[in-house]
Formats: C-alpha cells, sequence, structure tokens
C-alpha cells in the first residue's frame, strides 16, 4: 500500500518548464496558442527594432545632454553622470566605500543563500548580521570611522536595509498574529483579527505616515526613534497583517491529525507549533510569502513622503539638475531594473526552496 502511495506521489512530481519547452508548446496546443504566439512575435518584430535603436544604436554613453538630445536615443551618460546620487543619495563622496561595501555585503549573502538553499537558520542569521554591519558600517562613529547623519542616507542601501530589517521583524510578528487568530481565547482572537483587519482595510501610505506623525504626539521625547526606525516600524505592522493572513489560510487547512500528533508524542501548544504544525504551515505558504516580500521591497518607496530618500527617491533627486532635464525615461528604466533583479532573486530563492524540498521529500 505504501509503494502504490509512494509512486502516486512520485508521478504527481512535475518538473517546472524551461523556456524553451513553453515555447514548444506554443505550436503544439490548441489554435488559440499558435494565435497568441503569432501575435507575440509579429508585437516583437514591431516594436523590437525601434526600442533596440532607441536603447543602444542612437544611445549616448558618454558626453553632456546637449550630445544627448542631438543623438535622440537613450541618454546613458545621464546615468553615468548621477550613478552615486541614485545609488547612494547624499552620503559624503569620501565614505562612500560605506555603502558600496553593505552592498556588496548583502550580494555575497544572497548568492550564498541561494546556492545554500537548505540552511535557513543560518541564511537568516546572515542576513541579519548583513543588516546590523551595514547600519553599523553607515552609521559611524566606531572603529575611527566619522559619523554620518541619516538625514544624508539615501538609494540602494535604504532599501535594502529597511526590506531586510522589516521582513525580519514582521514575519515573526505575522505568525504570532495568525495564531492569535486561531486561538479559542476570545481574549486572544478578537483583538488580533481586529488588528488583521484594520491594517488590511488602510493604505501602506497611511501607516507610514502615522508614525512618522503621530508617534511623536503621544509619546515623550526620550522614547521617541529616528524617523528610519519609525518607517520600518510602520511597513512592518503594515505587513505582519498580511502575513498573518497568508499562515492562518495554511493553519486552517491543515488537517487536525497533526495537532493530534503532536499531543502524542508530547509536545505542549508551543512545542507542536514550532517543531510540527509552523514547519508545515511555512512550507505551504512560501508563494504567498514571496509575493507580501516583493510588495514590500516596492513599498519602500513610500519612505519618500517622510523625506527618507530610498532608492526611488534617490532616483528623482537627480532629476533637478537643470543641466540634465527630460531623462526620466532612462532613470525610471534603470531603477526598474534594479528592482526587477531584486523581486526576482525573492522569487526564484523561494523557488529554489520548494525544489529542494520537494528533493528531500520524495528522494
Amino acid at each position: 500500500m505504501s509503494g502504490d502511495l509512494n509512486n502516486g506521489a512520485q508521478v504527481s512530481i512535475v518538473a517546472p518548464l524551461t523556456l524553451i519547452q513553453r515555447l514548444k508548446d506554443l505550436g503544439s496546443g490548441m489554435p488559440s496558442r499558435i494565435v497568441l504566439g503569432a501575435l507575440f512575435l509579429w508585437g516583437v518584430v514591431l516594436v523590437g527594432p525601434g526600442i533596440f535603436k532607441w536603447l543602444l544604436l542612437d544611445a549616448t554613453f558618454s558626453g553632456d545632454a546637449a550630445q544627448c538630445h542631438q543623438n535622440g536615443g537613450a541618454c546613458w551618460a545621464f546615468i553615468g553622470t548621477k550613478l552615486n546620487l541614485i545609488l547612494f543619495g547624499a552620503y559624503p563622496p569620501e565614505s562612500l566605500w560605506r555603502p558600496i561595501t553593505f552592498v556588496a555585503l548583502i550580494a555575497a549573502v544572497a548568492l550564498w543563500c541561494l546556492f545554500r538553499v537548505r540552511h535557513h537558520t543560518v541564511a537568516i542569521v546572515l542576513w541579519v548580521l548583513a543588516a546590523l554591519i551595514g547600519y553599523l558600517l553607515m552609521s559611524g562613529g566606531l572603529f575611527g570611522l566619522e559619523s554620518v547623519d541619516r538625514a544624508r542616507w539615501g538609494g540602494l542601501p535604504i532599501t535594502l536595509l529597511i526590506s531586510i530589517a522589516g521582513l525580519v521583524c514582521a514575519f515573526p510578528l505575522g505568525v504570532l498574529l495568525a495564531m492569535g487568530c486561531r486561538s479559542q481565547m476570545p481574549l486572544v482572537s478578537v483583538p488580533c483579527r481586529l488588528y488583521v483587519d484594520l491594517i488590511r482595510s488602510v493604505p501602506a501610505i497611511t501607516i507610514v505616515f502615522m508614525t512618522f506623525a503621530i508617534i511623536p504626539l503621544i509619546l515623550p521625547d526620550e522614547l521617541i526613534f529616528d524617523k528610519l526606525f519609525r518607517a520600518g516600524i510602520g511597513l512592518s505592522l503594515f505587513t505582519a497583517a498580511y502575513f498573518s493572513e497568508a499562515l492562518r489560510g495554511a493553519l486552517q487547512a491543515l488537517s487536525v491529525g497533526q495537532r493530534q500528533a503532536s499531543a502524542s508524542l508530547g509536545f505542549g501548544y508551543w512545542g507542536s507549533h514550532a517543531y510540527v504544525i509552523l514547519p508545515q504551515v511555512i512550507a505551504h505558504s512560501l508563494q504567498p510569502i514571496a509575493n507580501i516580500a516583493i510588495a514590500f521591497v516596492k513599498n519602500s518607496s513610500l519612505l519618500m513622503i517622510i523625506g527618507l530618500f530610498d532608492l526611488l527617491g534617490s532616483a528623482r533627486s537627480s532629476l533637478y539638475d537643470e543641466n540634465w532635464q527630460g531623462f526620466y525615461k532612462e532613470l525610471y528604466l534603470f531603477v526598474g531594473v534594479i528592482y526587477f533583479v531584486i523581486c526576482m532573486y525573492i522569487q526564484h530563492y523561494v523557488a529554489a526552496i520548494e525544489r529542494e524540498r520537494r528533493a528531500r521529500l520524495y528522494q
């Protein structure tokens, strides 16, 4: 009987289709797929040459704004001239090695995690340590480093720091909220349910603005955090509600037998959740978790309304130079590529975790 079940489980596993396989399926499927494929190719042929000409053939890679206007193509010279401002904001030029080191450290941790997807605990520790080291590097004041005011922070390091710290704080809070919503005690479940419903009913920009403007009014001066911390807290509180809903659905779908099995092994409430229930719940919620993490990265652009220049905010500030006017297309394309790389990494990392989990279960 167990052999039949194992065979059935193995048959149900389908390897992800590659891009070439998907393109082949366009020609071997229904006529609608053939039509859609033909329309896509027609659109590429129609639009592709013009985009390629603007991006590369007529582009200006060095020079000034006059040369860019004269050539008529993309002005990558503008990106090169404003690169430090776009990526690192108003950080002191003589200390740019600090944010560059932080970004390089994040890239190294990201690559390590991608090729070591099985070491989840080590990965979390590395992300936290990387964010902490980056914060200390950019702040200065230690090991002989000159202090840098946070008002001069900006660009990609702000986006990475807020995203890592915010997600690390939001996910445990989301787990506790999901458990609280499923609690049998009304004193626990009702407040958790009200919190989740309230947070999900307001936009993220409202939460960020409230943490920036309202907290200083209700707390004494000695308890008021820096606006960078307040913004991170606001986004974390907002994202935790969405994590809670993603996990709560998986909690409800988990069979009662899992809880009974953990109880028969002698686990209490917290032990059964830590060793039996939550590992399964998180494993079945990886794709929703990835979607929420991607949304968090993109929501970091809201920090501009409270005077924090993240990647998008620093990029927009480069447009105020009167010597470089009208090159917003190149700017937003460049920034969009960076956001695309970050979001695709999150998606690819979660897919790698899922593949590794399937390999362990069905090997």
